[in-house]
């Protein structure tokens, strides 16, 4: 069966450009000498329809020859241009002898787990530069590369590509490769998805002089093109950081590391180790309202309280495991009460997929050791802990937490740290971000979060204080009452509040949640 339209746009990271993206991206690439333009993935022809169209408004008496290379091309609309002057033919396979001014293009957005890993061998094998990629490198980070090679000596280069370029740990190479090749980087990071049937939101790239080294790298942040835009400069470590962030690499730094020295700040991994949660390979099979569950024939002891997402958090904290699903625990001896339902799973071809397969039987789903305490994989605004006093488990939406013989005292300090403005600063600046301003923390962030552990039982009333404002969904609020506890037991420096204020604010500007 063939994927449905939208599936094979995502498949092959087919998205068209529109007119007015097509048109921000070309306009800084004309007026500069450039006499020939060439797209690498020329689709519908957006792109170089919108370099010919700007270029007829900016001056008519200067010709510009278009050229473009396309597996897939949707011909129709540039009829006009020589037959020759286009290519039908895989983009990794077109002769590198081929030169021109200026590269404008929109690459396909095919991430490393769907991509033929053979072929991406091969490409490497035959382009030096290639190897420079991690293998878990999307494909828009190959085909720029690959792009670069049919630049002419002072070339420019204008690209749509996802945020993964500042955010993606395999971009931070791609990002220093940059900075021997442009002098001078432009990008604007915009927040409005573009694209129809897509989430992904979009950067553009402008690249300067091909062959020479960096001399500027600006980067501007904006909710979309229509919208007043401010550029600010990087230097060359903000740059080549793991992750890009609108605030100076260097103070932040400095911010940790005096909350480390001066105030007895630790990362948060020399307190627990962090576990995804439980993964059922089906979770709509597996995971049954408790009156569901006990309809289908299960008994009380058959089912695990589970959280499934950091939606739960408030009512979990209010109510315990009371009111969460339950994970459905399947032993041998359940098994024979609910063989109607284990067969609706077979023929649902549930048994046949990947993580089922690893199950012998099947449907036996581990729970595993009840964790100390719960924090989320992927938050939009505040992620903060959750101590797990009612003994449930979470699904891998939600990472489990197992301290490293705290007592219950630290458990509430590093609570009330990590949701301060440090805690929170710290946890920006290691995790990424994605799609509508999304917080994707991976174990590593987590790890690396700046926290305190202390003995002191003055913490249990600012903690209640806390619940009670986590309980409601004021979130800023609970910020707002740990920093300041965390200010005044600690006598934080003024200068060092405002400084990790700044920062901060300046990282969720940047989001523009």
């Amino acid at each position: 069966m063939e994927d449905n339209p939208i599936e094979h746009k995502k498949k092959n990271g087919i998205y068209y450009t529109p007119k007015s993206l097509a048109d921000y991206l070309v306009r800084p690439m004309l007026n500069k000498g450039y006499n020939s333009f060439f797209d690498p993935a020329y689709g519908d022809g957006a792109l170089l329809l919108a370099a010919e169209r700007n270029q007829r408004k900016n001056n008519e008496s200067v010709d510009i020859s278009l050229f473009g290379c396309d597996i897939h091309p949707v011909n129709g609309l540039l009829t006009h241009l020589p037959e020759a002057n286009l290519i039908e033919s895989n983009f990794f396979e077109f002769d590198s002898c081929n030169k021109f001014d200026a590269v404008l293009t929109n690459p396909p957005y095919i991430r490393h787990q769907e991509q033929d890993k053979t072929k991406i061998k091969a490409f490497k094998k035959s382009i030096e530069e290639l190897q420079e990629l991690s293998n878990s490198s999307d494909l828009w980070a190959y085909f720029l590369i690959k792009a670069e090679q049919h630049l002419k000596k002072g070339g420019g280069l204008g690209a749509i590509v996802p945020w993964a370029l500042l955010q993606a740990d395999y971009a931070q190479n791609f990002r220093k490769h940059l900075l021997e090749r442009y002098e001078k980087i432009k990008v604007l990071a915009l927040n409005t998805p573009y694209f129809e049937d897509a989430q992904e939101r979009i950067v553009l790239l402008w690249l300067s002089n091909y062959g020479a080294k960096n001399k500027e790298i600006i980067v501007g942040f904006s909710k979309g093109i229509e919208n007043e835009i401010e550029y600010r400069k990087l230097n060359w470590e903000d740059w080549a950081a793991r992750k890009v962030i609108t605030a100076e690499t260097k103070s932040l730094k400095k911010i940790q590391n005096t909350l480390n020295i001066k105030y007895g700040f630790r990362k948060f991994s020399e307190y627990a180790d962090v576990r995804i949660g439980v993964v059922t390979g089906a979770n709509d099979f597996f995971i049954k309202d408790y009156s569901t569950a006990k309809s289908l024939g299960f008994k009380k002891n058959d089912l695990k309280p589970i959280i499934t997402s950091a939606k739960d958090f408030p009512n979990f904290m209010k109510s315990g495991g009371k009111n969460l699903k339950r994970l459905l625990l399947i032993n041998d001896s359940t098994a024979q009460r609910i063989q109607d339902y284990l067969k609706e799973g077979i023929e649902s071809q549930l048994d046949q997929r990947s993580h089922c397969q690893k199950r012998k039987p099947w449907y036996y789903v581990r729970d595993g050791k009840i964790p100390d305490a719960f924090f989320p994989y992927r938050v939009e605004t505040i992620p903060y802990l959750v101590l797990n006093y009612s003994k449930v488990q979470s699904t891998n939406s939600v990472h489990r937490i197992y301290f490293k013989k705290v007592s219950d005292t630290q458990k509430k300090w590093i609570h009330v740290s990590m949701l301060s403005l440090y805690g929170q600063l710290s946890l920006e600046a290691e995790s990424k971000t994605y799609g509508r301003g999304m917080l994707k923390i991976e174990p590593g962030s987590l790890y690396n979060c700046q926290v305190l552990s202390k003995s002191d039982e003055s913490i249990d009333g600012i903690y209640q204080d806390l619940i009670k404002n986590l309980e409601k969904g004021d979130k800023a609020n609970a910020v707002n009452l740990a920093t300041d506890f965390i200010n005044q037991h600690l006598d934080i420096d003024d200068d060092l509040y405002f400084e990790a204020f700044k920062i901060y604010n300046r990282i969720q500007s940047s989001k523009l949640r």
